[in-house]
């Protein structure tokens, strides 16, 4: 997946010239687009979408807005399922392997600022700050030992739900944490109103203390197509 997106980026910018002979203003009062790509966090590699749009405030700057989603930020949860399957091996002699998601939906806000070229080219760099919403979900499944019921599931038995009664695992809530973006990129007009957009997207999210000890952080590409007005 990486390997297309690095491909695609520089073919974005080795076709740029030709591109930007198609049209397109210099100086649009806005815009209006959509992303798709990948981010990576711990390690995992994860999808992410967003739209976003923007309107001129100043020569080479626009304020611009975004709503987006990270599909799996599964490495940032695996210490919580590796601390658990270690306290139930160490405590009670119970194997478990543990599994899980933590999608992510964010807004962010802020600027976004142009560097001027002598091509119709636009680079940016951009940072905005928001809230991002995780929705933590987690799985352990038997694999040997007594569970504190006392029974013995079948191996790959879902166990999740015995052990939260239990108390050998305490669920991390879904929670709202404070999110920072910053970025850099570059649009290239393809025709009347129409631009192509490839940048680099950072973003840090504050986690509460129960899911993760230290700020979740990502690193991603992303493309797209925006309309210009």
């Amino acid at each position: 997946m990486r390997a297309v997106m690095i491909a695609a980026t520089v073919t974005l910018l080795t076709a740029a010239p030709l591109f930007a002979q198609e049209g397109g203003r210099e100086d649009p009062s806005g815009y209006v687009g959509g992303l798709g790509g990948f981010a990576t966090s711990v390690g995992h590699t994860t999808g992410g979408v967003v739209l976003e749009g923007g309107v001129r405030i100043a020569p080479h700057l626009m304020v611009f807005g975004n709503v987006g989603r990270l599909g799996n930020l599964q490495g940032e949860l695996q210490p919580t399922l590796d601390a658990t399957t270690a306290a139930l091996a160490a405590n009670q002699g119970l194997t478990v392997i543990g599994s899980g998601s933590l999608p992510a939906s964010y807004f962010t806000g802020g600027l976004r600022l142009e560097v001027p070229t002598n091509t119709r080219i636009m680079p940016y760099f951009l940072g905005g700050v928001g809230a991002a919403r995780l929705n933590p979900t987690a799985q352990f499944t038997f694999s040997n030992g007594t569970m504190p019921d006392g029974s013995t599931p079948a191996v790959g038995t879902d166990v999740t739900p015995l052990l939260t009664t239990a108390g050998g695992f305490v669920a991390p809530p879904a929670s709202t944490a404070f999110m920072f973006t910053l970025g850099a990129g570059v649009q290239v007009p393809v025709a009347s109103h129409w631009a192509v957009d490839a940048g680099y997207r950072y973003a840090r999210i504050a986690a509460d203390s129960t899911l993760s000890a230290s700020p979740l952080t990502t690193n991603g590409m992303a493309f797209g197509i925006d309309y210009r007005f």
